[in-house]
């Protein structure tokens, strides 16, 4: 007893489900999960760096921007936290963010059009102060 070979219906359903999948995916990735570097501030003591980036894009339609600082000592990151800003959906760029030094961390204060000034000092022992 010979078994069928499938017909080229099901070949092309089953080609065309699988490029499906990988626009749905990559479409996924793209929108909740991908990194953007916004910009980068190296500390002045010569080994700390501030790394800020948006995760995905902004929450449709006009939601909040999610972002992450990324503090690293030499090449080790110490802090990684996750914020969110509120600014009518739009993607987040260096107007957001204003840096300043201090012995004991960083302080990034964050604007949004739609929410106060959010202050996050950065602490070169690993925490965060909100």
């Amino acid at each position: 007893m010979s078994r069928k070979k499938p017909n080229k219906f099901i070949k092309a359903a089953a080609v065309f489900a699988g490029i499906l999948l990988i626009l749905i995916s990559a479409f996924v990735w793209q929108t909740n999960y991908a990194k953007t570097e916004i910009l980068t501030h190296p500390a002045s003591d010569g080994t700390h760096k501030l790394i800020i980036y948006m995760i995905g894009n902004p929450d449709w339609p006009f939601g909040s921007t999610h972002c992450r600082f990324d503090l690293f000592e030499g090449n080790k990151r110490i802090i990684k936290y996750f914020f969110n800003i509120s600014d009518d959906g739009a993607n987040a760029d260096d107007d957001n963010f204003k840096i300043t030094e201090g012995s004991g961390g960083i302080t990034v204060a964050v604007y949004g059009s739609e929410q106060g000034t959010e202050t996050y000092i950065l602490n070169y022992d690993g925490t965060v102060t909100k």
